[in-house]
């Protein structure tokens, strides 16, 4: 591929998403959608990721991939089983090995 092919979500995007991620009344699509976008994008803080995983179901297992390729932390086997989207389990992680942040 070279590049076209993959989204590149802009600053409205990104921002739309963060308000749709953040709003408890947004319902599971519009939170499947937000999370897409916050996953697509490198430059999302981590704590932005954090909040996806409070929307449980797919928003979290986006935003779980996300922070395991992010930061590198090594998963316990290859089964999707095996990914962690606890918010408290992340927030300790990410506060444990505060170098990634």
């Amino acid at each position: 591929m070279d590049g076209a092919d993959y989204f590149i979500p802009t600053e409205a995007e990104l921002a739309k998403a963060s308000a749709v991620i953040l709003d408890a009344a947004a319902g599971f699509k519009s939170w499947v959608e937000a999370s897409g976008i916050l996953t697509s994008s490198n430059e999302v803080p981590l704590e932005r990721l954090l909040l996806c995983l409070k929307r449980r179901g797919l928003p979290a297992e986006f935003a779980a991939m996300k922070l395991y390729v992010r930061t590198g932390r090594p998963r316990t086997d290859t089964s999707p089983l095996s990914f962690i989207m606890d918010y408290a389990d992340w927030q300790d992680y990410l506060k444990n090995h505060a170098n990634i942040l």
